[in-house]
């Protein structure tokens, strides 16, 4: 039977400062992240970052152009820290992507393959870019796809909202932290599950 894996996309301190956080999506998704400890669920972040100068950036792609203006997501820089609340431990991967889908051009889909994973769980920011971009690439790959949909913020509330209950709600199966984290209390301990 395959497993389920926890992505966490974009969990940075340039993306939180960018959205701003209330310490109460940090508390939840920490949450959910021991919880996934706990049940010997594989974690995976993710993080955008950039070489310096922005090699990466064609000048025709205009999503990018206001991140090397500002000169954000540079390699090293702080803004591409994961925040210390959903710190990376022991073998957790850290995957760094170049573009909006955390598939594109890095070794993700070949981590997923190797751990025997059927099922990923997503959390992070924002809905209308990461998240949106992961899950429908990772729907293309054939997985499973269960969103938090309490773990992802986005900059405008009426998109989130949109996409959560109108797009998500008909392609991946939805649920909130806490009914995540009772699912997995309702596995045999110690065992991955491939949550429905």
């Amino acid at each position: 039977m395959g497993t389920t894996t926890l992505l966490i996309l974009d969990v940075e301190k340039g993306t939180l400062d960018m959205l701003g956080d209330d310490g109460e999506y940090l508390k939840r998704l920490s949450q959910a992240l021991n919880a996934a400890r706990e049940n010997n669920i594989e974690v995976i972040h993710v993080i955008t970052a950039f070489r310096p100068g922005y090699p990466e950036f064609h000048p025709s792609n205009p999503s990018v152009s206001g991140i090397a203006a500002a000169g954000l997501f540079v390699e090293g820089d702080p803004t591409t820290e994961v925040d210390p609340a959903v710190t990376p431990i022991n073998n957790e991967v850290v995957i760094t992507k170049r573009r909006v889908s955390a598939f594109f051009g890095t070794e993700l889909d070949m981590i997923l393959r190797c751990y025997n994973t059927e099922r990923i769980a997503v959390a992070g920011i924002s809905t209308s870019g990461a998240v949106l971009s992961t899950i429908r690439h990772a729907a293309d790959l054939d997985y499973k796809i269960t969103l938090l949909c309490d773990l992802c913020k986005d900059r405008d509330e009426e998109t989130h909202n949109f996409l959560i209950n109108k797009i998500f709600k008909r392609k991946v199966n939805l649920l909130t932290s806490d009914e995540w984290i009772q699912q997995l209390g309702d596995e045999p301990t110690g065992e991955k599950a491939a949550l429905s």
